[in-house]
């Protein structure tokens, strides 16, 4: 007599669940979807036509509609390509490194330090953004040019009796990236660096260690997560740099951005360039997976 309202219970709360999902469901596709379609146009699609270009030919300044590997045979093959690649890579890791050790610092000083002036210190991390990253370029190329102001004023002390050649080397190009790029490094180390708990230092301090030891064992380990991704930010936006390179430094400092722009727009070997440019992403895809598997930071969270 009972078995027949139970089954229409069980019925009516396995429909409720099939309603509930479904909606829920409907509810992420439709706040995903607008994401995903431009994606999917703005980069997939472009990225698509990239791969396709890269197994074509080139000859005799025309691009010739076939399927070949000899665009990437050509990268791996020519020193010249390799040796920027290498070059763009010690840019980026020497840049990486003097942002992490002038960063840290600042991030510290942000979240222990200056409570009470927090805000105007984080008004100037954002300000640089508010110009334009040419007009921050030319800036250093003023600062740094053989008739710059910082020449003329060690001329101007006695430090120096003749203009030291300081534009178009590989040190302007770090000193620009540097400039840039040092927020990024800033803001995820500040956002660990906040987030840890301050008696666990105190705890420490209280067992016999010094603030050096302290340091190096609970805060550095524990800031790890904003030092990771500080790091990757820093690096991966360091070798795709384009623009600093272009101006502030000579023809031995290009880039492989500097590299896969001239093969687009100066010899118009648009399927060298395309294969250039699909070598570089899948190395940056290669960089991201290590980092994960390295850090594997939401791991260690879960567990």
């Amino acid at each position: 007599m009972t078995s027949v309202p139970t089954k229409n219970v069980a019925s009516s709360a396995e429909q409720g669940a099939i309603l509930f999902r479904r909606r829920r469901r409907n509810r992420i596709l439709g706040l995903t979807l607008p994401g995903s379609m431009w994606l999917l146009i703005f980069f997939a699609l472009p990225m698509f036509f990239v791969l396709r270009t890269s197994f074509n030919s080139f000859a005799d300044a025309q691009i010739i509609q076939d399927f070949t590997f000899d665009n990437f045979k050509l990268v791996f093959s020519e020193y010249l390509y390799a040796k920027v690649l290498l070059k763009s890579l010690l840019t980026g890791l020497v840049v990486t490194v003097i942002c992490l050790v002038l960063g840290y610092p600042v991030a510290h000083f942000i979240a222990r330090k200056a409570r009470g002036n927090r805000e105007i210190l984080f008004l100037g991390l954002i300000i640089p953004f508010w110009t334009s990253l040419v007009v921050r370029t030319y800036a250093w190329k003023i600062l740094l040019g053989t008739n710059g102001v910082l020449n003329y004023h060690l001329m101007d002390f006695g430090i120096i009796d003749a203009p030291l050649k300081m534009l178009f080397t590989t040190s302007a190009v770090i000193i620009g990236l540097v400039h840039i790029f040092l927020p990024f490094m800033i803001l995820p180390l500040y956002a660990s660096i906040e987030n840890l708990d301050t008696s666990l230092e105190e705890a420490a301090q209280d067992m016999g260690a010094t603030r050096i030891q302290t340091f190096m064992k609970v805060v550095v380990p524990l800031t790890m997560p904003g030092i990771a991704t500080g790091c990757m930010l820093t690096f991966l936006m360091t070798v795709n740099s384009f623009l600093t390179p272009n101006i502030l430094g000579g023809p031995s400092d290009a880039m492989i951005s500097n590299v896969i722009q001239s093969e687009f727009f100066g010899t118009f070997n648009w399927p060298f360039g395309s294969a250039l440019s699909i070598v570089f992403l899948l190395f940056a895809l290669g960089f991201v997976f290590v980092y994960n598997q390295v850090f594997d930071l939401d791991s260690e969270e879960d567990k």
